[in-house]
């Protein structure tokens, strides 16, 4: 795991895999609730490495992931995730005004808005 991502003391996601770019990383994102006391893997993690994780604010269920190959997106409490950028990035970070910043390589920098 590489990213931890807290939506209260108990409730929380880890997100990682393998990080060579030619490897896949089925079973690369974890939730707990339980304030990481025991670990249960998402039913459907993103398809490859991720290196950052984000609540998104005022959301009880939702949350982000970023890596080298695409952003993905949970809406169902980490159960369930969906790609929804291909985009390179490293780190992901939300703030209370509901907007999501980015950035990667190169000076790569985006900002999700909802």
């Amino acid at each position: 795991m590489f990213a931890l991502a807290f939506r209260d003391r108990v409730h929380g996601l880890a997100d990682g895999g393998d990080f060579r770019p030619d490897r896949t990383s089925p079973g690369a994102a974890e939730r707990t609730t339980e304030g990481g006391r025991t670990w249960r893997s998402a039913e459907r993690s993103p398809d490859a490495y991720r290196s950052g994780s984000a609540r998104l604010p005022h959301s009880r269920t939702a949350a982000l992931a970023v890596g080298p190959t695409g952003t993905d997106l949970t809406t169902d409490g980490d159960r369930t995730w969906r790609t929804v950028d291909t985009g390179s990035y490293d780190t992901v970070e939300c703030s209370a005004d509901l907007g999501c910043w980015a950035a990667g390589a190169q000076g790569r920098v985006a900002r999700l808005e909802r």
